[in-house]
């Protein structure tokens, strides 16, 4: 896990200077989609009716040595069952006559998926299909898998929380090998709304459980979608929840939010759904912004408005196969990247859409950083006391292409002078062509070394250039 300081984090700023953050710039996967609702394909798998906001779950499982996707699929929608693709554009969609499942996909590389014939949970009168788990076989509707190594039960390994829509109550389910799962435990004393991504984590170094899920706001923000938190010792008894995120009006309401672990931060991926001004370009969409917050209670979003994974263009039925919808995974790193899968889909929330399952990616530590308000001018950045942890100072960081960007950098005591031998003259300049992950800086001859015990603030001058995570370095007060 990634243990650099990243420039995005409050707590590691003291100031700026003409610059703002901005959100990295993902890539999608060129192979996107990686895999389509079927129901209509050839061979058909008719229990992919509509795979609509697909709320996938995915892991890289060490053990196994593969990529798992556990994703929804509404395995009956009797709109989508009788409406063949070329006539929906001339037909409204009615919606109802829905049975939902938790289907299961696996990968080797990530790209490539393969969806297995299980033999498990019998749909119209066969059990070879890919669902682990269904409405009718343990009443679920709209969940999360983690898998969780440290419990010691086997039987417990894979977890799943969800909306029970059987019982109308929030419930967990269990299994050791994410296939077969357990009847469902309803929550005791405690609920919520829960008709959403409902995801859970285990707090690193802990024995807590985070659940993430869904309520409706009340007093002046009454019937806005409202991000709620529970916690729990067993992923049993839980917490009663309480409302840690909201948009602003109801064209920024969040639908659900992932969440990961990430260094010593925790990153949200709240899905705003736009469902106010009727007349508005992105009424009915949904898109996938950025959230963090250093305690899973507290959250803070990341340049609110802005899609960290762009829809894609155009609209129904022609639109690419993003360009309606973006539901996100949490996110998670694997060799050199930030995996960010996402349900995507090609209309209107609430119209016809075929849903699909997508990558984008990030290079490590690039969720956001920060860049110039004057694209002419240079920034300033000045962090917080921090302490050497190695023995240099490493940047992530990247400089326009074909301009005259530049990043310098000095060590300064609190009251901003420059300590001796590293101002921001006696850096080594790091100049256009040479952004990268873990740039060091230079001061020199200057040793690193004689400010071992020494708390100092880093101040970084920037142009036409984003910087996001130093390394080698960690706040003076932790």
């Amino acid at each position: 896990m990634p243990s650099s300081l990243l420039l995005l984090d409050p707590r590691n700023i003291s100031s700026t200077q003409n610059a703002q953050l901005a959100l990295g710039r993902v890539e999608k996967q060129a192979a996107n989609p990686l895999f389509r609702e079927e129901y209509f394909a050839d061979p058909p798998k008719p229990w992919e009716a509509r795979l609509d906001n697909v709320y996938p779950s995915v892991i890289y499982d060490e053990e196994d040595g593969c990529f798992k996707c556990w994703y929804k699929s509404f395995i009956v929608d009797a709109s989508s069952n009788q409406t063949p693709l070329a006539e929906r554009p001339q037909v409204p969609y009615p919606g109802g006559g829905r049975e939902e499942g938790v289907l299961y996909a696996t990968s080797s590389d990530g790209i490539h998926w393969r969806k297995p014939a299980l033999g498990l949970i019998e749909f119209a009168g066969s059990r070879q299909n890919n669902i682990v788990m269904s409405r009718a076989a343990h009443g679920i509707h709209a969940g999360g898998v983690l898998k969780d190594p440290r419990d010691p039960d086997p039987a417990r390994r894979y977890k799943f929380i969800h909306l029970n829509a059987r019982a109308g109550q929030m419930a967990s389910c269990f299994s050791a090998d994410g296939l077969n799962w357990s009847p469902p435990v309803l929550w005791p004393g405690q609920d919520a709304v829960g008709d959403t991504h409902n995801n859970a984590i285990r707090l690193p170094g802990s024995r807590v459980y985070i659940c993430i899920t869904r309520g409706w706001s009340e007093g002046a923000y009454r019937g806005l979608r409202t991000v709620l938190r529970s916690e729990s010792a067993d992923f049993l008894s839980w917490s009663p929840p309480v409302e840690i995120l909201r948009g602003a009006d109801a064209q920024d309401q969040i639908y659900s939010m992932p969440i990961a672990a990430y260094g010593d931060l925790f990153i949200g991926l709240p899905a705003v759904f736009h469902k106010g001004d009727a007349s508005a370009a992105d009424w009915d969409t949904v898109d996938t912004e950025l959230a963090i917050s250093a305690d899973t209670l507290n959250w803070r979003r990341i340049c609110p408005g802005q899609a960290l994974i762009p829809r894609g263009a155009g609209s129904y039925p022609d639109g690419d196969y993003d360009c309606g919808c973006v539901y996100a995974a949490a996110p998670f790193v694997h060799g050199d990247k930030i995996l960010l899968y996402y349900g995507g889909s090609n209309g209107l929330h609430n119209n016809w859409r075929e849903g699909s399952f997508n990558l984008a990616t990030l290079p490590l530590d690039r969720f956001a950083g920060y860049r110039s308000r004057d694209e002419q001018g240079r920034a300033l950045l000045t962090t917080t006391a921090l302490r050497l942890t190695g023995r240099d100072i490493r940047l992530n960081a990247e400089i326009e292409d074909g301009g005259d960007g530049l990043i310098r950098a000095a060590l300064v005591n609190d009251e901003g002078a420059a300590l001796p031998g590293f101002s921001l003259e006696d850096c080594l300049p790091i100049s256009a062509g040479e952004g990268g992950l873990a740039l060091p800086l230079r001061w020199g001859e200057q040793a690193l070394g004689t400010l071992a015990e020494r708390p100092f603030r880093l101040r970084l001058e920037f142009k036409a250039a984003a910087v996001y995570a130093v390394s080698g370095l960690a706040r003076h007060d932790d």
